[in-house]
């Protein structure tokens, strides 16, 4: 500090430690809400578009006498290619939303290095490649329905152990970036709650799913919750630091 600002009484500023830095914060927070927008997108499509498609699922599941889930791959390529837009509308969605997760836990090691961050990082990759494997064997469907590729052929036994492997592997990511964070100081109590509601979801979508006998998998949509408490809790973080001052000159 230089006299002149001496003399006109200025004081030093200094930054409140464990705030979050304005560029990784806002990043990570938009990746978050982003994903759980993307999902929102997915049900809402869902529920329009394609509607018939899911009646017809249900129609071919009942005829044949099993879950919608275990329905034969050929029978669900047939449906595919009945309702073309629907399938790849909700293959695109599907294939953004890994992606999102994963630049938010990118942001979260660059914002808070440490193992938690890293562990975060490492699962949101896992995410990426399993979700994305899904969705291509989903794409796969368009494909000949009584000569289908290897793996796709399987979609039928694949669905439940896939999507419920990369719903987890989500939620875990999320709950390793929100430690992260707390272990930093940053966004204390949302990267709690977020750490408390992932968990019971974990818990309660891996009970229904042995309970069920497999049957429906976890579904992406339980990283929900936890997307929107630390997403818009890392957005309202964005503004920079306090300041505040130092006692004497």
């Amino acid at each position: 500090m230089n006299v002149k600002k001496i003399a006109r009484g200025d004081q030093p500023v200094r930054r409140v430690d464990h705030e979050p830095r304005p560029q990784w914060a806002a990043s990570a927070g938009r990746a978050y809400v982003g994903a759980v927008a993307v999902l929102a997108g997915y049900v809402v499509v869902a529920v329009t578009i394609g509607a018939g498609f899911e009646r017809d699922l249900v129609a071919a599941a009942e005829r044949e006498g099993v879950a919608v889930n275990a329905l034969a791959s050929s029978t669900q390529a047939e449906i595919t290619q009945d309702h073309p837009v629907y399938a790849l509308l909700t293959g695109l969605l599907l294939f953004v939303s890994p992606v999102l997760l994963a630049l938010a836990a990118r942001q979260i090691r660059t914002g808070v290095p440490g193992r938690l961050a890293q562990l975060a990082w490492w699962s949101a990759l896992a995410t990426l490649v399993v979700w994305w494997t899904y969705v291509a064997l989903g794409l796969g469907l368009f494909a000949d329905p009584e000569n289908l590729p290897p793996l796709v052929r399987d979609f039928d036994v694949l669905t439940v152990p896939l999507v419920s492997a990369l719903s987890l592997l989500a939620l875990v990511s999320m709950v390793f970036a929100a430690e992260a964070l707390r272990d930093h100081g940053v966004v204390r109590r949302a990267a709690r709650a977020t750490t408390i509601v992932g968990i019971l979801l974990g818990v309660v979508s891996v009970v229904a799913l042995v309970a069920t006998g497999f049957e429906d998998p976890v579904a992406p949509i339980v990283i929900v919750p936890g997307g929107l408490i630390l997403g818009i809790a890392l957005l309202r973080a964005q503004r920079p630091a306090r300041t505040g001052q130092m006692n004497g000159a």
